[in-house]
């Protein structure tokens, strides 16, 4: 039996998401429900376990059950990239690289189609990304990125600074480089679209956090505080909050992120930045802020990591962020330094020692699945759709492919993990200073 101790609940904003209309009334889970599967957690590795399933079991019921609203929680809260690559520090084993891409892009075609197919209203862009360098450390990164788009034989671009600035409106960038192959979404937008188009045959409940799972002789029983669910097999999808139910509980670290919107951009301020047309920026160094210009023309602004391992992020720490994500903002555009930011949050993560993941069974007829860090939307669109035809033995490459990704290292046991995490994340700080 497992009791849950901490409940997803985001005490702050979403800017993504309250940039939205507001979405219809959610449907609670309220008395007794029997369903053949339950998948718990909404966000892109449980809704592409829960499509996957109802596509390919058209006749079985399944309910998918999410703590907040979908699109409000981790998936809603990302900077918004649909990556198909990314790799900070020298490249790494090719082999191993192209076997993620091929994952990373399976995951972005398939977000690709549904978002043409359902016409889901997320603002997608093919715009690809840049990544800035502002110091010696970003500059040492851009080059290991250059190297492994080159031997990938991705195409990519060199931006020196004046044509950042001609194209951004900033002089910060001492070098830069831009490549495709990525989209740019409002990530509650794209996870809201997503849901709304769930099968027939599924089930959605909201603001149903489950309280208990209990094992049964022939299946699972799921409570949440006003109702239950009986059903023969679970998927476990519910992020960082994974190891609540004792799955990969010494396996990985929450980290927090932060990031930071501003209202729509008037004329005026749009005119500061280049051209004004939408950009993604990733930061040269592994610890460097990421920047966008929207779709809608409003800045984002995020940096800093760190580690919670209890609860989200709370709404004071996110103030606190926020005053450093307007540093970022003035140092780039002192123009800008006095524009608002409409909307401040935090979203968290999973880190894994060896970028293993959580995939697979793990009880009778209990499945979970995690992504780490790296490409986490495409990443887990690929394994929750994965996951599901693990469930119903349908073989496949991409499927092989998943499974010889390695299970997540144990971690030291805290304190050790603790302190271990405070020395990585002061040296980065400290060697990315000039990123920020």
């Amino acid at each position: 039996m497992s009791k849950p101790a901490v409940i997803p609940r985001h005490t702050d904003s979403n800017g993504w998401w309250n940039s939205l209309a507001p979405p219809p009334v959610p449907r609670s889970l309220t008395g007794r429900v029997r369903v053949r599967t339950a998948v718990v957690g909404g966000g892109i590795c449980g809704v592409s376990a829960t499509n996957r399933l109802a596509e390919l079991c058209p006749d079985e019921e399944i309910c998918l059950i999410e703590a907040e609203r979908v699109g409000y929680g981790a998936s809603g809260r990302n900077a918004g990239f649909m990556l198909n690559l990314h790799s900070h520090g020298a490249p790494k084993q090719l082999e191993i690289l192209r076997r993620n891409m091929q994952l990373w892009e399976a995951g972005l075609n398939s977000l690709r189609r549904k978002v043409e197919s359902w016409q889901i209203q997320c603002d997608w862009s093919e715009a690809g990304r840049f990544y800035g360098a502002a110091g010696p450390d970003g500059e040492k990164h851009l080059g290991h990125i250059a190297e492994t788009l080159d031997a990938l034989d991705l195409p990519y671009t060199w931006q020196g600074r004046d044509a950042l600035e001609q194209r951004i409106g900033t002089g910060f960038y001492s070098n830069g480089l831009h490549t495709g192959g990525n989209a740019l979404v409002n990530p509650a937008a794209l996870m809201r679209g997503l849901a709304q188009h769930l099968p027939a045959n599924v089930t959605l409940f909201e603001e149903s956090p489950v309280t208990e799972l209990e094992p049964l002789d022939n299946g699972y029983k799921i409570w949440t505080p006003d109702g239950e669910v009986i059903a023969d097999r679970v998927v476990l999808a519910t992020g960082v909050f994974l190891r609540q139910f004792g799955i990969a509980t010494a396996h990985f670290v929450p980290m927090a992120t932060y990031g930071s919107l501003t209202a729509p951009l008037d004329p005026a301020a749009l005119s500061v930045l280049g051209t004004g047309e939408e950009f993604g920026m990733l930061g040269g160094s592994e610890y460097g802020a990421t920047i966008r210009l929207t779709w809608d023309k409003r800045l984002f602004v995020r940096n800093y990591f760190n580690f919670v391992p209890g609860a989200p992020a709370s709404r004071g720490r996110v103030a606190e962020i926020s005053q450093m994500h307007r540093r970022a903002m003035a140092v780039r555009w002192p123009d800008l330094s006095d524009q608002p930011f409409e909307h401040s949050w935090g979203g968290s993560m999973a880190f894994t020692r060896n970028n293993g993941t959580v995939f697979g069974s793990f009880g009778p007829n209990l499945y979970a699945v995690l992504t780490n860090d790296v490409s986490p939307m495409t990443r887990g669109e690929a394994a929750g759709s994965l996951l599901a035809e693990y469930m119903e033995n349908i073989d496949s490459e991409l499927l092989s492919l998943q499974l010889s990704i390695p299970g997540p290292s144990r971690l030291p046991p805290r304190p050790f993990l603790d302190l271990g995490i405070r020395l990585r994340h002061g040296y980065l700080h400290l060697i990315a200073r000039d990123e920020f």
